[in-house]
């Protein structure tokens, strides 16, 4: 039958490590926990694999040789290596650590949502990396689902609800963007009925994911039907469609935070729709990377949308 060869292992290096460290087979046993005769025979047993004796043992003594002196310093590397590995492994497990790649809108960044989240998710997982990625709703939610990102931050609720999750991050009024020469700029709010006569330009994305159901909405609620002159995939070149004197938009409130010459917000006194932001993520993702931006999300008041 042939004889199996030994394998060194990290066992066998610590227990060499410690007595190289203490030179005396009995306190170094103590340490270890185990018994002297042991400890002897596990440490023959590394030198036998390697071929070569690393102490030089009396009844009296123990020194290490010049091989055993310079095997210290690789048994210590290579422990320390695996002690660093290990603890790797069990934050990332814990989602401490690893990389996170983030679709948002950039009305999301106007809200101050990414800011937030990333910031409260960064205090509480400082070793993380996030990737950001500015993208259209749609764009994002396909890419979820291709894997390219891990999460989304969308204006109004998007996906198929079996495959996603959706936690609510902000709720906000809508409000009206008008050219500065306007008639209606010098109020300093209005009321939805006023915009019967107005063209609109509105963002508009794809079926329901979009923004123009806000704008439908408040039409129909003020006995009008939105005459829609341009559509915009986002709401900075709606902002400057409005500017140039083409038309006017509904957009969040919070997009009144993007200044361009030419243009204003005004209030709409009757009107009850809101718009929201949503985080959107895989329903049955394991990773544990993304358990702690959900729990981050939610922790910030966040609301699961079941």
């Amino acid at each position: 039958m042939q004889k199996k060869n030994a394998r060194m292992d990290l066992r066998q290096l610590r227990y060499f490590v410690t007595v190289a460290e203490q030179l005396h087979f009995a306190n170094a046993a103590e340490t270890l926990d185990i018994a002297p005769s042991a400890l002897s025979m596990q440490i023959l047993a590394l030198e036998k694999e390697l071929g070569v004796k690393l102490l030089i043992r009396t009844k009296r003594s123990v020194t290490l040789n010049a091989a055993g002196l310079l095997f210290l310093q690789e048994a210590r590397q290579t422990l320390a290596a695996a002690e660093n590995a290990k603890r790797v492994a069990m934050m990332a497990g814990r989602g401490q650590l690893g990389a996170l790649e983030i679709g948002y809108v950039i009305s999301a960044a106007c809200a101050g949502v990414v800011q937030r989240l990333l910031t409260s998710h960064a205090e509480r997982y400082p070793q993380v990396r996030t990737g950001l990625h500015s993208l259209d709703s749609p764009a994002q939610i396909q890419r979820l689902h291709q894997r390219d990102l891990d999460a989304c931050i969308v204006r109004t609720a998007a996906g198929n609800r079996e495959e996603v999750d959706q936690i609510l991050l902000l709720r906000e009024r809508l409000v009206v963007a008008l050219p500065q020469a306007h008639r209606l700029a010098e109020q300093e709010a209005i009321h939805a009925a006023d915009l019967a006569d107005e063209t609109f330009t509105a963002p508009q994305f794809e079926r329901d994911i979009g923004f123009a159901r806000h704008l439908l909405a408040i039409g129909r609620d003020a006995g009008f039907t939105p005459r829609i002159e341009l559509q915009t995939k986002d709401f900075l070149t709606a902002l400057v469609h409005v500017a140039s004197a083409h038309g006017v938009a509904i957009v969040p409130e919070s997009i009144g935070n993007i200044r361009l010459p030419g243009l204003v917000f005004r209030q709409l006194l009757d009107v009850q729709d809101d718009s929201e932001l949503y985080l959107v993520l895989r329903r049955n993702d394991q990773s544990p990377l993304v358990a702690s931006l959900r729990d981050i999300a939610i922790r910030m008041g966040g609301t699961r949308v079941e």
